[in-house]
């Protein structure tokens, strides 16, 4: 007898010796679930309990939630997670210094990431792994169900949050029914991606059930230098004894090697004219990041009123951040005329500028929920009653050693030296934050179609970015959120929320000692929902103010680490949000999105007045799919952008862009597999554009991809 696909992997892995009667039951379930998983459905957005942590319905919740579906995510062969959120209204990006795989992502006019409350300006890549926050981590996008957004606040669920939103990777789940699937992606430049995944029941019985998945990217590039590798294993074993009770295991290994595209400098307002391929950092070191993380997930039904949750995770990951950073700035460290620069923009210094090369970061996290459903005093409560703990640490010496200069129009660039570190002076400090909370929440049903929500949560926190034995900066605070809903006809609601958020602790000033406060923000929101037809179409237009205060900003300082952390005044984005996403007839299926987002510093000693960078007034997107007949699929889309400010001071401005990109697939059968052969042409027009700078730097410009053809074979038992 031949093994179920999951069995068969689990078996190469060691991890599995089913019974005979096992197999023949997982084979005989295979032929039903071939249907649904080999078929493409459309784009409606999957349920999601993130903004609210309870099973409440998108028309039910007062805050702005989009979904990118998996169907979306296959038919544009998003292979990042910055290509998957480009769907999403009020979504745009910062300069990432973490390889393509770690963006870093601004949500309504602010970084998902404080750039500037502990730390250097390499600001690290946010987002949340299935409900856990986690940083710096490479997002596995074969292993990616859905991407939620979740729009402003929502710190006084998760904590730890910057005030724009949060933007939560849902992975594929293990499943009862046995599954296995094939994917290999290739194209231009190098691109390569194969990955393989299988799951199903492990017994006669389905009360063990696993998955295992694994992939490997690679990419290099139009950009000199650049590289990209990314290996990736994932395995789950989840225990199921009955409908009230599940508790999952789950091991996650990836290993990141990087070159970073540093991009290229302004010159005057513009970034300067230079060739597609023009990248000045050839460090000889690939950076890297190697993570290991440990999850258990459990669940259990207490009674027909209580539900409780919980979840453990370990993170562990060994970095070695070894890129060759060009800045204009001179630090005078160089020791020959052609290790100098103006300050002009050309030539350019060229450092390792803070490079780590054994470094360790870790996260410890707990979390238990207690959720309850019943009727008081006439009216429906939906109670929610939780605990989560946080830390994450960073650890490993830097150092900065001036290396060369380069004339931007006509380098010398690929003999870089390795840093040499008798030159410079190890740079060791104390990196950590730590986060102990617990919330509460009420979600009242008061008839007529209205609904109530009252959340409170109580943070107490220290943190600490300084000298070896720097005391801690602890600090505590207490954040509301109200909302309300009026569900005024069967598939239509509006609603208003008011939420405060706490982002980050920003530890104390590295020069003086002193307490900085907490970095903090409040947002009024009002929006409308509806579901058409039948709920397989549906639209959310939001309306919003933001502000955040205690901002943390960096001075230049004569001696190193050249920089100190302050909080100075306060910043604002305000504007509309409209997200669409569904089917529209049989055949044709849609994901849209417009934001108007203005942004405006209200207090700042440098940079009052000005606009928030990397923030266009006007993004859109439309995306399409057109369903021809049962084999031919076809779709294109455009993503555009407004001109947005370059840096903090608005120095310079990036032109704004409309990129398109297009698809065509085949759907066929193959042995007793549903497979397709899907080719995307994106950018098919090769328009030239710049996707992202850093605030605090006129130096690192990203320009976006050129035109490039992928090729994708899927094949599912």
């Amino acid at each position: 007898m031949n093994p179920s696909p999951l069995v068969a992997a689990l078996l190469c892995a060691g991890l599995a010796t089913p019974s005979l009667p096992a197999q023949a039951q997982a084979r005989n379930q295979a032929l039903p679930s071939v249907t649904v998983i080999g078929e493409r459905v459309d784009y409606r957005a999957p349920d999601s309990s993130t903004a609210t942590r309870t099973d409440t319905p998108a028309l039910l919740t007062p805050q702005s939630i989009a979904v990118v579906p998996q169907a979306v995510l296959q038919d544009q062969s998003a292979l990042t997670l910055t290509e998957a959120v480009r769907n999403v209204a009020g979504v745009q990006y910062d300069f990432g210094f973490n390889g393509s795989m770690q963006p870093l992502l601004i949500l309504r006019g602010f970084p998902s990431t404080s750039m500037t409350s502990l730390g250097p300006m390499s600001g690290i890549s946010s987002y949340y792994l299935d409900g856990s926050k986690v940083m710096g981590v490479p997002i596995n996008m074969a292993n990616v169900q859905s991407v939620e957004v979740v729009k402003g606040p929502s710190s006084v669920l998760y904590g730890r949050s910057e005030p724009g939103g949060l933007v939560n990777v849902v992975t594929k789940p293990v499943s009862a029914s046995p599954h296995f699937g094939f994917e290999q992606t290739i194209g231009q430049y190098g691109l390569s991606r194969t990955a393989m995944e299988a799951t199903g029941a492990l017994n006669a019985e389905k009360t063990l059930r696993g998955r295992v998945s694994g992939s490997y990217n690679t990419a290099d590039s139009i950009r000199d230098f650049v590289e990209d590798r990314l290996g990736n294993f994932t395995g789950s074993l989840a225990w199921v004894p009955d409908a009230r009770t599940s508790v999952t295991a789950t091991l996650d290994y990836s290993n990141n090697r990087y070159r970073t595209d540093m991009g290229i400098p302004a010159i005057g307002n513009r970034p300067a004219d230079l060739p597609w391929s023009r990248q000045f950092n050839d460090s000889p070191y690939l950076s890297s990041a190697k993570t290991t993380t440990v999850k258990l997930d459990a669940t259990h039904q207490l009674n027909e009123t209580w539900l409780v949750k919980g979840r453990l995770m370990r993170l562990r990951s060994d970095t070695s951040e070894m890129d060759v950073y060009p800045y204009r700035g001179d630090y005078g460290m160089g020791s020959a005329a052609d290790q100098t620069c103006s300050g002009t923009g050309n030539p350019l210094c060229r450092y390792y500028f803070g490079v780590r090369p054994q470094g360790r970061y870790k996260i410890d996290q707990a979390n238990v929920d207690l959720t309850g459903k019943f009727q008081l005093g006439g009216l429906g409560h939906t109670v929610l009653i939780g605990f989560d703990t946080y830390r994450a640490d960073k650890t490993g010496a830097t150092y900065l050693q001036q290396v060369s200069s380069a004339d931007i129009y006509n380098p010398v660039l690929g003999s870089t030296p390795g840093l040499d570190t008798s030159l410079t002076m190890p740079d060791v400090v104390d990196d950590y934050s730590r986060w102990t909370s617990i919330y509460v929440q009420d979600q009242v049903t008061l008839g007529h179609g209205v609904s109530f929500m009252g959340a409170l949560r109580h943070d107490r926190t220290n943190a600490v970015y300084g000298s070896p034995g720097t005391e801690a900066n602890k600090l505590s605070f207490t954040t509301p959120r109200l909302g309300a809903v009026w569900q005024f006809a069967p598939k239509q609601s509006v609603y208003v929320q008011y939420q405060d958020s706490v982002s980050a602790n920003n530890g104390r000033d590295t020069l003086t000692g002193a307490s900085l406060g907490a970095e903090r923000a409040r947002q009024l929101e009002v929006g409308h929902k509806i579901e058409l037809r039948e709920g397989r179409l549906t639209s959310t237009l939001a309306l919003y103010q933001l502000t955040k205060r205690n901002r943390g900003a960096q001075v230049t300082v004569a001696e190193a680490p050249y920089y100190n952390v302050v909080t100075i005044g306060k910043a604002r984005a305000r504007g509309v949000e409209w997200d669409v996403a569904g089917r529209v007839t049989h055949q044709l299926s849609l994901i849209g999105s417009y934001a108007y987002t203005d942004t405006k510093v209200l207090s700042d000693p440098a940079y009052q007045g000005t606009q928030l960078p990397n923030v266009a007034r006007h993004t859109a997107s439309l995306w399409a799919r057109y369903t021809l007949n049962d084999q031919w699929l076809a779709g294109a889309g455009v993503f555009a952008q407004g001109q947005r400010q370059g840096d903090s001071a608005n120095s310079f401005q990036m032109p704004g862009y409309a990129r398109v990109d297009a698809m065509v697939a085949y759907r066929f059968e193959f042995a007793a597999a549903k497979a397709s052969l899907q080719l995307n042409v994106d950018n098919l027009f090769g328009r030239k554009y710049y996707a992202s700078s850093h605030q605090y730097a006129q130096d690192w410009i990203k320009l976006g991809s050129p035109r490039m053809a992928k090729l994708t074979l899927r094949v599912d038992y």
